[in-house]
């Protein structure tokens, strides 16, 4: 007989959460890093520089300086919500980013290229710091799954300017934003699945005990020996 057991569900015991729930989520913020160095290398840089008529200071503002701001902003709100609200976050950090992703690879000026950089910026932050508050609540898993995630960080930032390069090269600078929206496409979706599965297996509060003593009543009945009117 199972009579009073709680369901099985993918809710872990002390607050754990499982590690398949952080797939959508750290995709997407390991495509945040490649976006923060991808533009860092000489010829998309140059190619930059030169389609959209930037000069050297306005390059800098443009597409550093506005990412880097977004990406604290959208960080501070990752942290702070992120460990109650992951698929909210994560689905919202991802949506701004693919959307500042495809503004800057379709800008035909400055205007828009900036604000592609600013939302990108924003997404990226957003979803960084919600997969850091929720890798940081893997439980026992959680030394392995920071250490993985710093790892692919780091190589993240690394080949973001060697990727773009050879794509620049190769055939043109807005390449090196459009190939991440395949990245972040599948990111959406796996936060989106891993968020409607937390959501239907998510553990009821618990009850508790019964005094000692106390005769057990299934819920919405009263004890056998409760006063009138009680």
């Amino acid at each position: 007989m199972h009579d009073g057991q709680p369901p099985r569900t993918a809710a872990l015991p002390g607050g754990e959460r499982p590690v398949w729930a952080l797939i959508g989520p750290g995709i997407a913020a390991l495509t945040g890093l490649y976006l923060l160095t991808m533009p860092l290398g000489p010829r998309a840089w140059g190619s930059l520089q030169m389609n959209l008529h930037l000069s050297g200071q306005t390059i800098l503002l443009t597409v550093l300086v506005t990412y880097v701001v977004g990406a604290a902003v959208g960080g501070a709100l990752g942290v702070g919500l992120g460990g109650r609200f992951l698929t909210t976050v994560g689905l919202t950090a991802i949506a701004l980013l693919t959307a500042g992703v495809l503004l800057d690879a379709l800008a035909p000026g400055v205007g828009l290229f900036g604000a592609g950089r600013v939302l990108s910026g924003l997404g990226a932050g957003g979803v960084a710091g919600a997969t850091v508050v929720f890798a940081r609540r893997a439980g026992r898993h959680r030394s392995a799954v920071v250490a993985v995630l710093a790892g692919l960080g780091v190589l993240s930032l690394i080949l973001g300017p060697l990727v773009n390069e050879v794509l620049t090269t190769m055939l043109t600078w807005r390449m090196g934003y459009l190939v991440t929206v395949l990245p972040l496409g599948a990111a959406l979706i796996a936060a989106a699945v891993s968020g409607f599965v937390l959501l239907l297996t998510r553990r009821p509060a618990p009850v508790p005990p019964s005094a000692p003593g106390a005769p057990h009543s299934p819920a919405g009945q009263r004890p056998w020996n409760a006063p009138p009117g009680a």
